[in-house]
Order: C-alpha cells, then structure tokens, then sequence
C-alpha cells in the first residue's frame, strides 16, 4: 500500500473513531470542543494529503442553485405553519446562542466539507482479490453521517432507549439521504454550494424567533426526501452520462419512483399522528383477544361526535396514549362521561373520559407489525 493511501486511512479511521466516542460522550465532547477539533483536522488534512483538484466549470452556477434550494427549503419549512401553526423557538438570537451555536456548528460544517472534499479527491481505490474497492468513500460517508447525527442529537441522550429510537428514526435517515447528496455534489464540485446549503438550512433555526409546530418525524421526512429532490434536479441538469435510457425503462423508473415516494409519504402521515388518520403501536395486554400486545391499529382522529357505547377509542389517560373499550356513556350537566375498559381486563378503568380526552376511534388493525418496535425495547430494558 502506498504511503500516501496508509495516510488516508489512518486519518479517516481515527476521526470515524473520535466521532463515535463523541456521538455517545456529550457531555465530555460538546460542540465547541467538536468544532475546533474538525478545524484542526481540516488545516492538517491540507498539509498531510495531496490536494488533487476535481473541480466543476460549474462552481458559481452549482453554488447558485444551492443557494436557491436551501432558501426554497426554509420558505416550505414555515409555510407549513400556517397548517401547523407556529411556536416561540426555543433558542433565541444572543450573544450566548451565537457563542453555543451559531459559530461552532458553523466551524463544524465548514471544517466537515473541507475534510469530505480532500479525502474524496484522494486516489483511493485497492484491489481486492481482483475487485476494486474504494473503502475510503464509505469511511467519509459514515464519518460525516455522525457528524451530523451529533449537530442534530444535542438534544437526545443516546444511553435512552426513547431517545435512542427518536434519535434513529427521526435523524439518522434523514442523514443518510443528506450526505448520500453531499457525497455526490462533493465528488463532481466544489464544496462552497453544499457549505451555504448546510449553513442556511441549520442555523436558521437559532436566527428566526418562531418555528413552525410541525411534527419532528415530518420535519426529518423533508430532510430525507427533500435531497433526492436536489439530486434528480443536479443530475438532469449537470449529468455527462452518454448512454441512452431505454423510454420503457425510464418510464418504469418513474412510476416505482413515484409509487415509492405516495407509500412513505402516506407512512409519514400516519405515524405523525398530525393527520384524519394516524398509526399507533400496542404495548400493553390490557386489549388481548380483541387487539394484542404488538398489533398496530389505525385511528380516525375524533372529530368531537358522540361516541357509542362498544366503540375503541384512543384517549389520554393520565398523559399515556390509552386504547380501551367504551362500556357506558353518561351524560351530567351538559357533560358527556365515557367509561371504558380494556377488553382482557376484569374492571372498569377509574374514572371516565370526557370528549377534550378523546383522541381518535379505532378503524382497524394490523397485526404482529408493531413487534419490532416492542423487541427493540426489551433488549435495551
């Protein structure tokens, strides 16, 4: 192996190393301590590694349309509070956020790209019993993936395994999908348009004082899918492929394409709970026989109708998501009391449920899905 490929791989193992310790020690390494360590990283990748240039003819018009995409990705972000509606954000522009946030995660993104860009322009590649392989791509690609788990998990404790699931279902795809498209836009441009994408598109949450009320699983969805988006664009617009497309092949490509992108975008709907219906798994016995611990129900959101006497309903019960069976329905002082019970239960559940504590009625269920879900959490208990 020659010198200069040894260099790569011990830089590249060695940060992937410290970026993991990082993701599970925050509290020993935050993100200033993060960001000058990525700078020092940055400055002694310059002068380590040879710089070989593999930038584009393109670099103003590609930095350009980044720009446009991430001020475009900003405008949707908060025009979905107007279904939403909007909150205060919870960091507000200071001299403290500026210190905490704005100027590390800056430092952090930029260092990021200067590091991805080099290694990426490295001559990579071995030969491995005949095949080559350019491990170097998937070392970058996971270390930056984790650097990006860490500006967006500050606020998770990964050692929690609710934290954890949130952190994995909420940030970790969206991230792939993200440095998928960097990776990209790395290897055939210069880095300047993904730095003004990342920084416009993370620090204005620590600028604009509101912030709309989406659901986070909807706003990691826009994160994951809004990328491709930028990928099919650049790709029709700056693609140097020669080869044609069979038109059945390519219309093919755009139907699973498009049936694949209406399936997860209907997912996203029904786990957010934000819609008509919503997705909901069990975790408890309490409705064996009827609906089963690891069994997922769907739910029509209530609407405020009367509810009927036999009739599963979804309520609060206290501040627990509660899925039991309405076995009487009393009306006093122009208030309407439901009393439920679970269905493998002996008694009645104490007290009763008032319309504000309805959440939705169930419609059906979906057997053993939710089970995954349920294992994953029995392994970390």
């Amino acid at each position: 192996m020659k010198k200069d490929k040894l260099k790569l791989y011990i830089l590249e193992t060695l940060l992937t190393a410290f970026l993991f310790f990082a993701l599970f020690a925050p509290n020993i390494i935050n993100r200033f301590i993060l960001s000058i360590f990525l700078l020092i990283i940055s400055i002694f990748t310059r002068l380590i590694l040879k710089k070989r240039s593999i930038d584009s003819a393109y670099e103003k018009q590609v930095f350009i349309m980044m720009l446009i995409f991430a001020i475009i990705y900003v405008i949707a972000f908060y025009a979905s509070g107007l279904y939403f509606g909007y909150a205060r954000s919870k960091v507000l522009l200071s001299l403290w956020s500026t210190y905490t946030f704005i100027i590390p995660i800056s430092v952090i993104i930029i260092s990021s790209e200067i590091i991805r860009k080099i290694l990426l322009s490295q001559n990579a590649i071995i030969n491995i019993r005949g095949h080559k392989i350019n491990i170097s791509i998937v070392l970058i690609f996971i270390a930056m993936v984790v650097i990006d788990l860490l500006l967006y998990t500050g606020i998770y404790d990964l050692t929690n395994i609710d934290d954890f699931l949130m952190a994995i279902g909420f940030v970790l795809f969206a991230s792939i999908s993200c440095n998928l498209l960097y990776n990209y836009l790395a290897i055939r441009f210069s880095p300047k348009g993904i730095i003004i994408y990342r920084l416009i598109t993370t620090l204005f949450l620590y600028i604009i004082p509101i912030i709309p009320e989406m659901h986070l699983f909807l706003r990691s969805f826009l994160r994951m899918i809004y990328p491709f988006i930028i990928f099919m664009v650049m790709e029709e617009t700056y693609s140097k492929t020669n080869f044609a497309i069979a038109y059945k092949d390519k219309k093919r490509n755009i139907i699973f394409t498009s049936i694949s992108l209406i399936v997860l975008s209907l997912l996203v709907m029904l786990i957010s709970c934000k819609f008509k219906y919503g997705l909901i798994v069990i975790g408890s016995g309490s409705m064996t026989g009827t609906i089963n611990k690891g069994d997922a129900v769907l739910y029509e959101r209530y609407d405020g109708k009367e509810i009927k006497k036999g009739q599963v309903i979804i309520f609060n019960y206290s501040d627990i998501k509660t899925i039991h069976r309405v076995v009487e329905v009393r009306k006093l002082n122009n208030e309407t009391r439901y009393y439920t019970k679970g269905d493998a239960n002996k008694s009645n559940d104490e007290g009763f449920v008032t319309k504000k504590d309805v959440i939705g009625l169930v419609k059906y269920k979906i057997k053993y899905i939710g089970k995954p879900t349920l294992w994953f959490r029995d392994i970390f208990k």
